[in-house]
């Protein structure tokens, strides 16, 4: 029982393991040996339950009646040395990381002997019972979550054909079903047998739940992230184009039904080329992360701030007409108008916008809505830029 104590020892060590891994970052994201190393600890944990379970039994001889104790005796010993085989994999996975031949064969090793663990712990205690169906679909599912699918594939393939052939053998009487147990009559109503299911079936479901739980909460999380990379502008952190053009589609479905009003501002920096040539593109770089800003923190929260091109931006103002546009449009010229904004020598940059709007009316889609605005910001410049134009719908009628 020395290799009893020993093996709980090492649980210590396997659990400093798990931590620094779960320090590394998302499961998704590690490397496949990180995952290896994942499984191997695992596999270990697998075996310490079973000489747990073992070990049990045989200092208890009242539960010798309904076993194999001669089998018992032998496979603890077997259990153990799995144990200490699977600690000691870790130690490649560790420190050879960098080898091409570790990293092309160790997985496919640590993989097939936990399987093949596995499945020869699974016909001692029935290949149909609930422990061994379960700890195979659990294992499955989340390997092939965690690992490549060949990795998956060439160890689950041939334990599902060992499995079935153990089961057909069994069945045909070649083989004994289940031989560690000694079942008399129907063993459901074997109280043993059920807390024995029981006792290896909670561990490895619940940390199989547990990782895919895990896996599944860092799939979602990087699907969110992708979405939300998909729809903002890397620089300015606003929406960008192809967001804008997504919120205008939904505006017009609205307009339509309800008869929405809103408001599109464009908003262009003026001379913005010269601030790049001049002090560099860094600094224009910074000039925009100020500009978007200062436009966020001038319109309500309900409104929408995005980078439309190189150096223009776009308002969409929910539930507000021309006038109440021109306001927020004056705000946000004369805040820009007051960045505070050095080169690299110490010399003052000063920044302006150009401001063009258009409003929402009946008929007009959301690209013609852009039309308007654009030439409203192209009067502004022709005006001598730093101002803000409206583009009066009774003018583009009259254009018609």
């Amino acid at each position: 029982m020395k290799a009893l104590f020993s093996s709980v020892k090492s649980s210590s060590l396997k659990t400093k393991m798990v931590e620094s891994l779960f320090e590394s970052g998302p499961v998704m994201n590690w490397g496949t040996l990180n995952k290896c190393i994942l499984m191997l600890i695992l596999a270990a944990g697998v075996h310490l339950t079973w000489v747990i379970w073992k070990g049990t039994i045989i200092l208890n001889p009242e539960l010798w009646q309904w076993v194999d104790l001669a089998l018992i005796k032998k496979q603890i010993q077997l259990n153990i040395v799995f144990l200490i085989l699977f600690t000691l994999m870790i130690i490649p996975c560790r420190l050879w990381a960098e080898k091409k031949w570790v990293q092309q064969w160790f997985p496919y090793i640590s993989v097939g002997i936990f399987v093949a663990s596995i499945c020869r712990d699974g016909y001692l205690i029935g290949v149909l019972s609930p422990a061994t169906m379960i700890s195979y679909v659990s294992l499955v599912t989340v390997g092939l979550v965690l690992l490549p699918r060949v990795l998956v594939y060439c160890a689950f393939i041939p334990a599902t054909i060992f499995l079935a052939g153990c089961g057909y053998l069994s069945y045909m009487g070649v083989m004994t079903y289940a031989p560690i147990f000694h079942l008399s009559g129907y063993s459901y109503t074997n109280g043993f047998w059920i807390l024995s299911m029981l006792f290896f079936i909670i561990p490895i479901l619940c940390t199989c739940l547990f990782l895919f739980e895990s896996l599944l909460s860092q799939w979602r999380h990087r699907e969110q992230l992708i979405q939300h990379l998909s729809q903002v502008d890397p620089l300015t952190n606003t929406r960008n184009r192809r967001s804008i053009n997504e919120c205008l589609e939904q505006l017009d479905v609205l307009n339509e039904k309800e008869s929405a009003v809103y408001a599109v501002v464009l908003v262009d920096l003026d001379h913005f080329k010269l601030i790049n040539d001049r002090f560099g593109h860094h600094k224009g770089d910074e000039a925009l992360i100020l500009v978007s800003d200062e436009l966020s923190k001038h319109v309500r929260d309900s409104d929408i701030v995005g980078r439309f091109g190189g150096e223009e931006f776009i308002l969409i103002l929910h539930h507000s007409s021309e006038q109440q546009a021109q306001r927020i449009a004056e705000r946000c010229r004369q805040a820009i108008e007051q960045i505070v904004l050095f080169s690299d020598d110490e010399e003052a940059i000063h920044i302006t916008a150009s401001f063009g709007i258009a409003a929402s009316a009946p008929g007009i889609k959301p690209m013609k809505l852009l039309n308007l605005a654009d030439k409203a910001l192209y009067e502004a410049k022709a005006q001598g830029r730093n101002q803000v134009c409206s583009y009066f719908h009774s003018a583009f009628l009259d254009t018609v």
